[in-house]
């Protein structure tokens, strides 16, 4: 299994560049992925909602991110430093399709749409997914 590993602080602006270099490596491990554009919104998602959610923007707090790939598919783990939120009541509100009354929670809703996988760490600063590259 091949992995790569990226941590950068809580600043919005290297939130893209961190999206391209994780691209990058699905690309490496299966060219053309037809899942390449998902991946691309479940990254780019993740990883703004750690910086502005999860860390506060805090540039003193860093998101860590882990992502392997058997070539068939991606494992992946995102996590902030912050304090974690409810997870359970976002997962219900996408599930029932009530999240679109909701100020918030459309990104995990999306990722949630997205993914073959979702789960979170206990504290919910910590989000697993799966995504098969097919």
């Amino acid at each position: 299994m091949e992995f790569c590993k990226l941590h950068f602080e809580s600043e919005t602006r290297a939130v893209k560049e961190q999206v391209n270099t994780l691209l990058d490596f699905v690309d490496d491990q299966h060219p053309a992925s037809e899942a390449r554009f998902d991946l691309k919104l479940i990254f780019s998602e993740l990883l703004y909602n750690a910086v502005i959610h999860g860390n506060k923007r805090d540039t003193k707090k860093n998101v860590h991110v882990m992502v392997t790939s058997d070539g068939e598919r991606i494992l992946a783990a995102i996590k902030d430093e912050g304090a974690g939120f409810n997870y359970d009541h976002v997962l219900k509100l996408a599930a029932s399709n009530k999240i679109v009354f909701e100020e918030s929670g459309h990104g995990i809703a999306l990722v949630c749409a997205l993914t073959d996988t979702i789960s979170f760490n206990r504290s919910g600063n910590c989000i697993r997914f799966e995504k098969s590259l097919k």
